[in-house]
Parts: C-alpha cells; structure tokens; sequence
C-alpha cells in the first residue's frame, strides 16, 4: 500500500465529511429565516453570528482538503510517471495530469488563505465596529454593506475553489485514457473496474464544478441542494476509494516500470503478462 495514497484517501474522507456536516447545520438550523437580497439587518447580525460560531469547523474542513490534495499530488505524479513508462509515450498527457495536479493543490491552497483572510477581517468588523448606527442611529447600513461585501468576496473565493473540481475532472480522465492504452499490452497491473470508477468520479467531478458556478451566478441553493447527495458520495466513498485501490496497485506498477526500463537498458525486450518477451514495436 502506497502510504500518500492511504493519508490522501483519509484526509479527503474527513475533510468532506466535515464540510457535509456543516452544510448540513447551515441548512437545517431552526433559525434560518436569512435571505441575502432582503438585507434585513437582524437577520444579517444572527447569521454572523452563526458563521462565527461554526468557522472552525468549516476553516478545520478547508486546511484538511489542502493537505488532501497535497499528499494527492505524490502518488499522481509518480501514476504519470509510470503510465508514460517513464517519459518515453504520450508525452503531453501526461505532462498535462502531472500539471493540473499541481495546480489543483496550488488552486486549493490559495482559496483556502484567501477565506482565512476574508474571515478574520469580517469577524473584526463583527466584533469590533459599530454597524448598527452609520447615518443614523439603528439604521443597520453597516451590517448591510458587511453582508454584500462578504457576497462578493464567497464569490471570488467560490470561483477559485470551482478549480479543484474541473482540474479533478481533466485528471482522472486523461488518468482513463492512458491506463485503457496501457491495458492493450498490460491488463494484470491496473484494474478495468478501477479504471471506469475513476471515469465515473471525473464526470462527477464536473457535474460538481457546474452546480458551484450555478449556485454562486444564481444566488440559489436549489443547485447546491441538488449536487449536496451525489456530491456526498463522489467525496465521501468514491474518492477514498479510487485512491485506496491506487495504493494497492502502484508499487506493483513502479516495480513493473523500473523492470521494463532495466531490461530496455539491457537491451531486452520487455516482458508480457505471460512472461515472454514483448516486441519491442508493440510498447514504443
């Protein structure tokens, strides 16, 4: 078992799991009477209120996810290295998962600084300006003008963390593409069945970086309803154990790759699955 692999599975179970159950308070909390376009101060200060409360779990879920995709980026490195057996085959797919990998951590940190900004900034105002009297005395103006700008800034925020999933969606299926190629000479190193269940968490993937870009363009929560259970499972199971299954097969599959380039270096031919020799024509 690939170690990265078993923390990355472990920190996206947990990390998701703690954003599900956030969501899921937020959603369902007996005081939930806020709407955004009303701007009704009182509503506006309760759900501060309630922001500030429930960050740490939220900030806890964010920090989690970027070391997810930290400990990610190893094994999907070493995965490119491999399936190009070495940097000898498809050249520009696998530059390119090796690429969105790195970008996708990159991407997910730099949301994740850019919220503990925007929320160590707004909960001072919060707690340390007076936002019920600017003009006039209870005319809730700043809790208005704190609520639009904190709209505008989730929505900055929202745009970058989109990423991950759209650069989730172009990994896993250049990750498909090559590993059906790899599979016409190699069917014993990785799985058919984990194959299409990382094609099947890509398309997921993408369906999630729709309804992020739906749900921050409409302002409504009926797309963010709709993605929250299938969502759920992509993070929560399918995700985890795409990557279990990774760990289990990629020390095989960098033993197998160091052999087939000691053996080139030797000027062998490579070996088959049933251990004869491959032309050479057939893996170049």
């Amino acid at each position: 078992m690939d170690i990265t692999c078993l923390l990355a599975a472990v920190l996206f179970f947990v990390a998701n799991l703690l954003q599900i159950i956030y969501y899921g308070l937020e959603r369902t909390r007996e005081d939930l009477a806020f709407t955004a376009s009303a701007l009704d101060p009182e509503a506006i200060e309760s759900e501060w209120n309630w922001r500030i409360d429930h960050k740490q779990q939220f900030l806890a879920a964010g920090i989690l996810n970027g070391l997810a995709w930290f400990f990610f980026a190893f094994p999907m490195m070493q995965l490119a290295w491999v399936l190009s057996q070495r940097g000898s085959k498809s050249l520009w797919l696998h530059v390119a998962i090796a690429l969105l990998v790195l970008a996708g951590s990159l991407t997910e940190w730099i949301s994740r600084f850019m919220y503990i900004g925007s929320s160590m900034a707004t909960e001072l105002l919060v707690t340390q300006f007076d936002l019920d009297n600017w003009a006039y005395p209870n005319d809730g103006v700043g809790w208005r003008t704190l609520e639009v700008i904190h709209t505008v800034t989730t929505g900055l925020v929202a745009f970058v963390d989109a990423f991950e999933w759209i650069a989730l969606f172009f990994i896993l299926m250049f990750v498909h593409i090559s590993v059906r190629r790899w599979r016409v000479y190699d069917i014993s190193t990785f799985g058919a069945c984990w194959n299409v269940l990382g094609l099947f968490i890509s398309l997921l993937s993408l369906c999630d970086f729709v309804a992020e870009i739906l749900r921050v363009s409409d302002g409504s929560m009926v797309y963010a309803d709709i993605a929250f259970w299938y969502s759920g499972a992509n993070r929560l199971v399918l995700m985890p154990v795409w990557l279990l299954m990774l760990g289990c097969q990629l020390p095989a599959a960098a033993a197998k790759s160091m052999e087939t380039a000691q053996r080139r270096a030797a000027g062998s031919p490579p070996m088959e699955n049933g251990g004869t020799a491959a032309p050479t024509s057939q893996l170049t």
